[in-house]
C-alpha cells in the first residue's frame, strides 16, 4: 500500500518538474506549471514512505527528484544570503494591483498607497465604473497623475503616480491595455513605467498568452540602454515555473522578488478560503535595485496586490 502511495505521489512531482522545464503550448501542461512548486514537493512524501516500505528504487528516485526540484526552486531564495551592494539614487515605492474587473474597494487601496508610501501604482482590470470608483475615492489625492485606458472583462490598465507624468503610449498587439510612461522625477530624474496585463492561458487559447509575453518580451528588449531605470508591473498571469515567463529575464530586468531572495509571493486566488497558492503579479526592474518586496491586501478583488521599495541607479 505505501509503495502505490509512493509511486503516485513520485508521478505527480515529476509531472511538476516536467511542466515547468518544457516550453510547451498544450494548455494542460501550462496549467500544471503553475503550480509546480507544490507538485514537486510531493517528491519528499514519496521519499519517506518508499523508505519506510523499503522500496529503495523508488526511494532514491524520489530523492533525485526532489534534489532536482530544490535546484529549480533555490535561485528564488539565493539572495536572501547573498546580498550585495545596492543603487544609491533616489527611493521610490511601487505597487501593483488588480481589482477584479474593477470590483476592489479603491478606499482600502488608497489606505495601502498611504500607509506603504506608494510613489507608483499600477493597476489592471480598470473598467469605466472602476475609474469612475477610483477617481471618486482619496486616491487621486495621493497620486495626483495618472494615464489610463479602460476596458470591459478586465481589458483596462492605469498608472498612478505621485510625481507628473509625460510620454504616455498605449502598446498595440494586446488584447489588455498595455501602457506605458515616464515619470518625472525631481531633480530632473526620471523613470519609465510599464503596466502590462498579458491574457491568461486559460480558459483562453494559451497561443494568444504566448504571443503576448513573447511581444513583451520583445517590447521591453527595445527600451534603449541609455534610457534610464525601467519599472515593469502588473499581473502578468504567469509564474517563475513558466519559460515564457523566465526569458523576461533572460536580459537586463529582474524580478524583484528573486532578487531580494522573498521566494514564492503567491497573489492569486486571494479571495477563496484557503490562501493564495500561485504568484502571478510581479513587479521586474531595470537599472534600479529592490530593498524589500511584499503582497498587500485588495479587498474586493481575487488578487493579493505586491509592492516593492527601490533604489534606482544613475546614469553613468
Amino acid at each position: 500500500m505505501l509503495i502505490s502511495v509512493s509511486m503516485v505521489l513520485l508521478a505527480v512531482a515529476i509531472a511538476g518538474l516536467l511542466a515547468r522545464s518544457v516550453n510547451s503550448r498544450r494548455q494542460p501542461v501550462i496549467v500544471v506549471a503553475s503550480f509546480a512548486p507544490w507538485l514537486m514537493a510531493a517528491a519528499a512524501p514519496a521519499a519517506i514512505l518508499a523508505a519506510v516500505d523499503r522500496a529503495w528504487i523508488v526511494c532514491v528516485a524520489s530523492v533525485v527528484v526532489l534534489g532536482v526540484a530544490v535546484a529549480t526552486q533555490w535561485p528564488l531564495y539565493r539572495a536572501r544570503w547573498r546580498r550585495g551592494p545596492v543603487a544609491s539614487g533616489m527611493a521610490l515605492r511601487v505597487m501593483q494591483a488588480n481589482i477584479l474587473v474593477g470590483g476592489a474597494d479603491p478606499e482600502a487601496i488608497a489606505s495601502s498607497v498611504e500607509r506603504l508610501g506608494i510613489d507608483i501604482l499600477t493597476v489592471c482590470e480598470v473598467t469605466p465604473q472602476g475609474l469612475d470608483r477610483i477617481m471618486a475615492s482619496r486616491l487621486p489625492r495621493l497620486l495626483p497623475y495618472h494615464y489610463c485606458s479602460t476596458g470591459e472583462v478586465g481589458d483596462g490598465t492605469g498608472i498612478w503616480s505621485r510625481h507628473p507624468l509625460s510620454d504616455t503610449r498605449r502598446h498595440d498587439g494586446f488584447v489588455t491595455e498595455l501602457l506605458s510612461a515616464t515619470v518625472d522625477l525631481p531633480g530632473g530624474e526620471s523613470v519609465q513605467v510599464f503596466a502590462v496585463h498579458p491574457v491568461p492561458p486559460w480558459p483562453r487559447h494559451p497561443a494568444d498568452w504566448l504571443r503576448e509575453l513573447e511581444l513583451l518580451r520583445q517590447l521591453l528588449a527595445k527600451v534603449p540602454a541609455d534610457a534610464g531605470p525601467v519599472i515593469v508591473a502588473g499581473d502578468f498571469n504567469a509564474t517563475a515555473d513558466h519559460r515564457p515567463y523566465r526569458a523576461l529575464l533572460e536580459g537586463d530586468y529582474r524580478d524583484v522578488a528573486i532578487s531580494t531572495g522573498s521566494g514564492i509571493l503567491p497573489t492569486y486566488a486571494a479571495d477563496r478560503w484557503y490562501p493564495p497558492v500561485i504568484a502571478i503579479d510581479h513587479i521586474l526592474l531595470r537599472d534600479a535595485d529592490p530593498t524589500e518586496v511584499h503582497t498587500v491586501s485588495l479587498p474586493g478583488s481575487d488578487h493579493r496586490g505586491i509592492w516593492a521599495a527601490i533604489t534606482l541607479r544613475g546614469k553613468n
